[in-house]
């Protein structure tokens, strides 16, 4: 596996479980590879066994690894967990409704949180995210603001994707482990920047879902989806107490 830069400021351990997880998203590693061992990581990274081990551990517990006694780590097979809400991609909500779906990227970087941001995702101010917002259009009409925040090290690979080719949400699901998904929907008024990327008078009402998933403790991603009040709506269908699906995002 090539090694990502080292950054100072980024602790080692941190590092090295970017550097699976690089290799893993890159397809370097696949289910059942074995990864090097804790003493090549942390002759590799300058690391002190108890810091590999840690990451490797953390890894483990998150369902990336499987630690087989006298064998060695191995890449686990990917099963992410079902949500309570099926979350379904805009995409192909459009699709489905006989339009085309496009999407323009407005801004996609890495960079430090603000404060704002930091609270969204419950990491300390200052630490490097990923920023992306993207604009959906059903038949070149915009139909959709997505605002999200993606913490790196669970998708190290995000920022490479052609978004306009593959949904933000696609991206994840397929290839991020989760084990929790908030949703908050409310209404608000779309305001002159909102109003302009949507085509929409600046005092017309929108609908806004908040999600934010996460997995164990940590969230992975922030997102708020803004769509034109006139022109969207959310749908759900019950299948018993346990489930609810069709929920489009």
């Amino acid at each position: 596996m090539k090694t990502p830069a080292k950054i100072s400021r980024i602790p080692l351990s941190r590092q090295i479980k970017d550097y699976i997880l690089h290799g893993i998203s890159s397809g370097d590693l696949s289910p059942g590879d074995k990864i090097p061992s804790e003493a090549e990581l942390a002759r590799h990274f300058s690391a002190s066994r108890m810091t590999v081990n840690r990451a490797v551990s953390e890894l483990t517990v998150e369902g990336r690894l499987n630690r087989v006694q006298g064998l060695g780590t191995f890449v686990a097979e990917f099963k992410p967990l079902a949500p309570l809400f099926e979350i379904r991609s805009i995409a192909q909500e459009i699709t489905e409704q006989g339009k085309a779906h496009s999407s323009i990227v407005l801004e996609a970087l890495r960079g430090p949180a603000d404060k704002r941001e930091a609270g969204r995702l419950e990491v300390p101010e200052g630490t490097e995210i990923f920023k992306l917002q993207v604009l959906h259009l059903s038949d070149e009409r915009p139909i959709q603001l997505e605002v999200r925040l993606v913490v790196p090290k669970f998708a190290p690979l995000f920022l490479e994707q052609d978004f306009t080719q593959v949904t933000p949400s696609d991206y994840l699901q397929k290839h991020v482990m989760f084990s929790e998904v908030e949703h908050k929907v409310d209404a608000v008024s779309a305001g002159p920047e909102i109003g302009r990327l949507l085509e929409i008078d600046e005092n017309a009402p929108c609908l806004r879902l908040v999600r934010r998933t996460w997995l164990g403790a940590e969230i992975i991603t922030y997102v708020q989806l803004i769509h034109p009040g006139e022109a969207f709506r959310f749908t759900g269908r019950f299948s018993g107490p346990q489930a609810v699906r069709d929920i489009p995002c």
